[in-house]
């Protein structure tokens, strides 16, 4: 059994996540990422570092490959933060339906 405390703990940590997913999809975008970094200063430079990273390895790739795997890449991160929603949005509704029974039980394996 998940008290409240751990459900909001991995919904804040899930949060974070997304956060920098959604940071990632706008990298390019100075203003949006500095506020971003301001809040998850750690996510945003392993985010900087692992975009590095990807870019070399496709550049590094046959030309005819790159667009494809960066797709490829691309439907990936779409599917994580599929992912991330539908968990974020079932640990918030496991908080708000105990909280008007008057208490977090149950949710084991959450």
């Amino acid at each position: 059994m998940k008290s409240e405390t751990e459900i909001r703990e991995k919904l804040t940590y899930y949060e974070g996540i997304m956060a920098g997913l959604e940071a990632g999809r706008m990298i390019d975008n100075p203003g949006i990422f500095l506020q971003m970094s301001q809040h998850f200063p750690k996510e945003a430079m392993e985010m900087l570092d692992t975009a590095n990273r990807m870019d070399e390895l496709i550049r590094g790739l046959p030309v005819e490959d790159q667009p494809w795997i960066r797709q490829w890449l691309g439907s990936l991160a779409t599917f994580a933060r599929q992912v991330l929603e539908t968990r974020i949005n079932l640990l918030r509704w496991i908080l708000e339906k105990e909280t008007e029974a008057g208490g977090v039980t149950g949710g084991e394996g959450i």
